[in-house]
């Protein structure tokens, strides 16, 4: 499984975003003319060519050089920017949505606001669309993408299956850590796996119509004359095989972030019984009470967790505690969260 560099994982955070684009040199809203008449509501022209064909969109996000600190940040916001994944941002440091690929802090934070909205805030649906496109839907949890259109991303370049499917590894790997990647020649497209969901949502937006050539590349000088990749969420794989595993790694993840949060929880309360020193009990157990809204959201993210995955972060959050000194056991025993009972218990 790929990985993030981890000398670029933090050093967003070191400096303020950037302005992408500016705002003057944005494009119209309004596609160019494909059809006769224009219709507002659906920002599309009518009786005439479909318009869909696919071009290399000219901006492009550069992750090592387009993070870092937004007003978003500071006022704790937990959504992305859309247009930053775009590439396409123009207010920079000023925007109100955060300008960072998604890390494992992010995904705990998403877990915890909301299972119907993606990472960029926008409302997921039932099902999925016919074309596998859009948003997504909020009943399953995907980690996959499909890519389509490879050779003309690539400008037919030509290139080893091999280097083609290390090529699509490294230019999504860079948008969060991907656990597989499988390029199927015979039908030029490829099928990318993100450890996390939250990932394969925002790489599914910053890669769609995009080229798959580098700076290297003497054909990257005619990049906008190929046609952008295609890409949309993967199908369920008929595999049986496949099927159980993904069902073990979705259990896995789900018990990642619990222990994640877990951990947050204990480092809060930590910090806030030093912070009480002096104060009454009385006014300590206040502080230290989780309020409804943490408790409601927390019953929400176990809600949607199988009993025997909860018996299984039960199991292994004992066998922590059990390897602690008697005193250490006895001060984290209060900082447990306490779990939502059920007839297994």
């Amino acid at each position: 499984m790929s990985k993030m560099p981890e000398g670029n994982e933090f050093s967003w955070k070191k400096r303020p975003a950037v302005v992408q684009v500016k705002e003057a040199d944005l494009p119209s809203s309004i596609p160019a003319q494909t059809g006769l008449t224009f219709n507002v509501w659906y920002n599309r022209w009518s009786q005439g060519n479909s318009g869909k064909e696919r071009f290399v969109n000219p901006y492009r996000l550069e992750p090592e050089l387009h993070e870092g600190l937004t007003s978003g940040d500071k006022a704790g916001q937990v959504y992305f920017c859309l247009y930053f994944s775009k590439g396409m941002c123009c207010r920079g440091k000023k925007c109100d949505y955060l300008h960072h690929i998604p890390t494992e802090d992010d995904i705990v934070r998403l877990s915890l606001k909301s299972d119907v909205l993606d990472c960029f805030g926008r409302e997921k649906f039932a099902d999925y669309r016919e074309d596998m496109g859009g948003v997504g839907s909020f009943r399953k949890k995907n980690r996959t993408l499909y890519i389509g259109g490879i050779a003309g991303a690539l400008n037919n370049k030509q290139l080893k299956s091999s280097q083609i499917e290390n090529r699509i590894r490294f230019v999504f790997g860079k948008l969060g850590a991907v656990e597989r990647v499988r390029y199927v020649e015979a039908k030029n497209c490829a099928f990318v796996k993100y450890k996390h969901q939250a990932n394969a949502e925002f790489s599914k937006e910053a890669m769609s119509n995009q080229t798959l050539l580098i700076n290297s590349d003497k054909e990257w000088a005619e990049r906008s004359e190929g046609s952008g990749l295609l890409v949309k969420w993967a199908n369920d794989d008929p595999n049986p095989e496949a099927q159980r595993r993904e069902k073990i790694e979705q259990e896995e993840e789900s018990l990642q972030v619990m222990l994640n949060l877990l951990k947050k929880s204990q480092k809060v309360i930590t910090g806030s019984t030093n912070a009480t020193a002096g104060i009454s009990s009385l006014g300590k157990k206040r502080l230290l009470e989780p309020s409804e809204a943490v408790l409601e959201n927390q019953t929400s993210i176990f809600r949607s967790i199988p009993v025997s995955a909860l018996n299984k972060l039960k199991k292994r959050k004992q066998e922590n505690t059990n390897t602690l000194p008697q005193k250490e056991r006895v001060q984290n025993l209060s900082s447990l969260v306490d779990y939502p009972s059920s007839e297994e218990d």
